[in-house]
C-alpha cells in the first residue's frame, strides 16, 4: 500500500477522549515550561509556543514493512480525527537514503511545518537539517530511530530493554554452553543496534554462545532465508534470538519444513506471529515471549509536540511502556479475526484496520 493510498483514506472519526486519555499514557512527566518571560525557549529542543491547529510533517526513512506501513496510518487516523490539533499533516518516504531524508526535510521545512516529525535513516547525520528546522521555529520529535540531535525530543521505547527482555528469555531455556544464531533487523539502524546489542550481553552473560548474525530487514522472506542457511550451518544451535514478528514466523517455518524440533525463539508483536504462536502452544506446547512496541508511537510523538508548541514541556525524552506478552496473557493480544500484518496493541478500529491491510 502507498502513501498515498493511505492519506486519501476516510477515516471514521475518532472521539477527543480517547485522544486525550490515551495521548501520553507511560510517558515521563512534564519538566519545566518551555518558555521563558521574554518568550524565549527555556531549553534547546524547545521553540516558542504557538496556537494551532498545526501543519504536521512526517519524515519517514522507509516505508516498506507493515509496521511502518501501520505507524502512518495510526498517525493519520489522529490527524483526520483532531481538528482543533492538526490542520494537515504531510507523509515523506526517503525508501532507506539519509541524503533523500535530509532534502525530504528541507522540503517539508519549505512547506511551512510547525511540527517535524523523524523516523530516521541515521542517529547523527540529520542533526544538521533538524538545527535548521529548530532555527526556523519548528518543533522536532524523534521517535522509533531517534536522532542525537540536542534540537529536539525523543519518543522511545526502550530497544536496550527490549533485546535484554528477549534475550533474557532465551537464556533461561538453555544451558550455559549452549549456541544460538540471532536474525536481526537492518544494519546501522538505531532500533536495530540497541536491540540485538542489549540481547548479545544477556546471552554472553548467560554463557550463551553466538555463532553467527544475519541481517532481515525485518522481512519474513528474508528471514527464512536467513535461517534456512544458518540451520544448514549450524544444525545444533539449541535456540534463535528474533528481535521480530515476521523474522520469527520465517524462522518457525524453516523449522517446520525441516521437521525438525521446535526451537525457543523470543519475538514481537505482530498479528500473525502471535495467531501462530497460540496455534503452536495449542497443538505442542510451545512458548514465546514478544515485547510489544506498536507503531501507535507516531501518535505519542505527535502528542508530546503539542504539548511542547502549547508551552507545557514534556522533557527532552519521553518513554514509552513496553508491553510485555507472555504465554499467561497472550489471548488478551492476539486478534485471529484481523490480519496478520497487525501489529498490538492498537487503538485503531476494526474497520480502518481491514481498509489498511
Amino acid at each position: 500500500m502507498s502513501i498515498a493510498n493511505i492519506d486519501r483514506r476516510n477515516f471514521l472519526r475518532l472521539s477527543a477522549t480517547v485522544a486525550a486519555a490515551g495521548a501520553l499514557a507511560g510517558c515521563s512527566t512534564a519538566g519545566a515550561p518551555s518558555g521563558s518571560a521574554s518568550g524565549a525557549p527555556a531549553a534547546p529542543y524547545l521553540v516558542a509556543k504557538k496556537d494551532g491547529p498545526f501543519t504536521v510533517g512526517l519524515s519517514n526513512s522507509f516505508a516498506g514493512n507493515s509496521w511502518r506501513t501501520q505507524m502512518v496510518a495510526e498517525l493519520q487516523y489522529a490527524a483526520d480525527n483532531r481538528p482543533d490539533d492538526v490542520k494537515k499533516l504531510i507523509v515523506t518516504d526517503a525508501n532507506n537514503s539519509v541524503d533523500k531524508q535530509i532534502s525530504q526535510i528541507n522540503d517539508l521545512l519549505g512547506a511551512g511545518i510547525d511540527i517535524l516529525l523523524i523516523d530516521a535513516a541515521s542517529a547523527t547525520a540529520l542533526n544538521n537539517v533538524v538545527k535548521r528546522a529548530h532555527d526556523q521555529g519548528v518543533l522536532v520529535v524523534s521517535f522509533d530511530s531517534p536522532i542525537t540531535s540536542e534540537n529536539g525530543i525523543i519518543v522511545s521505547y526502550s530497544n536496550t530493554d527490549f533485546g535484554r527482555i528477549g534475550g533474557e528469555w532465551l537464556a533461561g531455556k538453555l544451558e550455559s554452553g549452549d549456541t544460538v544464531f540471532t536474525l536481526d533487523g537492518t544494519s546501522g539502524v538505531p532500533v536495530n543496534t540497541a536491540r540485538i546489542d542489549a540481547a548479545t550481553k544477556a546471552l554472553t552473560d548467560a554463557g550463551i554462545k553466538i555463532v553467527a548474525h544475519a541481517d532481515t530487514d525485518w522481512d519474513q522472506a528474508k528471514a527464512q532465508s536467513a535461517a534456512a542457511n544458518l540451520l544448514s550451518a549450524h544444525p545444533d544451535v539449541k535456540g534463535i534470538y528474533s528481535q521480530g514478528g515476521a523474522i520469527t514466523l520465517g524462522a518457525l517455518s524453516v523449522l517446520e519444513q525441516r521437521n525438525m524440533s521446535l526451537l525457543p525463539i523470543p519475538s514481537e508483536s505482530y498479528n500473525g506471529f502471535l495467531k501462530k504462536w497460540q496455534s503452536l502452544s495449542a497443538s505442542k506446547g510451545w512458548e514465546s515471549i514478544s515485547p510489544a512496541a506498536p507503531p501507535s508511537i507516531s501518535v505519542k510523538s505527535l502528542d508530546a509536540a503539542i504539548q511542547a508548541l502549547r508551552g507545557d514541556d514534556p522533557g527532552k525524552e519521553v518513554a514509552v511502556k513496553l508491553d510485555i506478552i507472555t504465554q499467561e496473557n497472550l489471548g488478551e493480544f492476539v486478534k485471529p479475526e484481523l490480519s496478520d500484518s497487525l501489529w498490538l496493541p492498537t487503538a485503531l478500529p476494526d474497520d480502518v484496520i481491514n481498509k489498511i491491510f
